[in-house]
């Protein structure tokens, strides 16, 4: 169970935050909900507390493991899926995991393809938002400001291509 002011990951909306705790009856039950305000997005969220684990919500990651995943950005990344329905088709899945692995192995990917061919319209969207979900927990996982963070991020992106285009 989460407590008020706790920060969550909701696959796909990224992180938010829990404001509250809401008791609503449907049917003659009571359920539990979470509030969850969800900045990236821009929304809130009710979610029964019942379906979380269904959902995919889970807490923030530790800092060693924010340690792990900024080495892993910075990782020369496996080849990169030509055909751009399957590479897109590919990334959305992996962004409705909810994990952040997989949000690395998107902006990556999209990072390094963007130096070789425009990315579309679609592409960059899905870009930009696995960018502000490694942004977003990594830098609540290690308590430093967003910026200090898109900073960290960003270089270990440029690493990561370097490696790419010296294969």
């Amino acid at each position: 169970m989460f407590k008020k002011k706790a920060y969550v990951v909701y696959p796909m909306y990224g992180v938010c935050q829990v404001t509250a705790m809401e008791k609503h009856k449907f049917d003659g039950k009571t359920i539990e909900f979470y509030v969850l305000e969800c900045e990236m997005e821009n929304i809130t969220l009710k979610v029964p507390v019942d379906g979380v684990k269904n959902m995919g919500i889970r807490k923030i990651i530790s800092r060693t493991e924010a340690d792990e995943f900024l080495k892993m950005l910075q990782r020369k990344p496996a080849d990169i899926e030509d055909n751009w329905k399957i590479r897109y088709q590919e990334n959305v899945d992996k962004l409705k995991t909810g994990r952040i692995k997989e949000a690395i192995e998107v902006a990556r990917g999209l990072f390094i393809r963007n130096r070789f061919k425009e990315l579309s319209s679609s592409e960059k969207r899905l870009y930009e938002k696995a960018y502000q979900f490694i942004v977003d927990e990594i830098s609540i996982a290690l308590k430093k400001d967003k910026e200090s963070i898109e900073d960290i991020v960003s270089g270990a992106l440029e690493k990561s291509a370097k490696k790419f285009e010296h294969k």
